[in-house]
């Protein structure tokens, strides 16, 4: 099955993005399709508010935490980290760095 096997539908939702990572890894073309859908999709409803720019990578990596790939989720986890610091959201980057406090010791 490859990327012309994607339906050509506009929606992508977390459970089949997390479905197709854990089934066909982050290296797929098909896997690597939908999330640039998901993402695409996703980017197109963030605000003007950076709050919702972080929102939407701690979101990221908890896809990529739930299909089983630690490491991409850390790397989403530390730009939302850096961009609450750009944004002077302290507690919100405290609660970011627990999150990914949890996952290094899960490791």
């Amino acid at each position: 099955m490859g990327k012309e096997d994607i339906p050509n539908k506009i929606e992508v939702s977390e459970e089949e993005l997390i479905k197709s990572l854990k089934e066909r890894g982050i290296h797929d073309v098909t896997a690597m399709t939908l999330l640039d859908r998901w993402t695409a999709q996703e980017e197109a409803t963030v605000g003007k508010d950076p709050l919702d720019s972080i929102k939407f990578n701690q979101r990221r990596a908890r896809i990529y935490l739930m299909a089983g790939y630690k490491e991409e989720a850390l790397d989403n986890l530390e730009d939302a980290a850096i961009q609450a610091v750009n944004e002077n959201r302290r507690e919100l980057r405290q609660q970011i760095i627990a999150e990914m406090e949890r996952i290094v010791n899960s490791m």
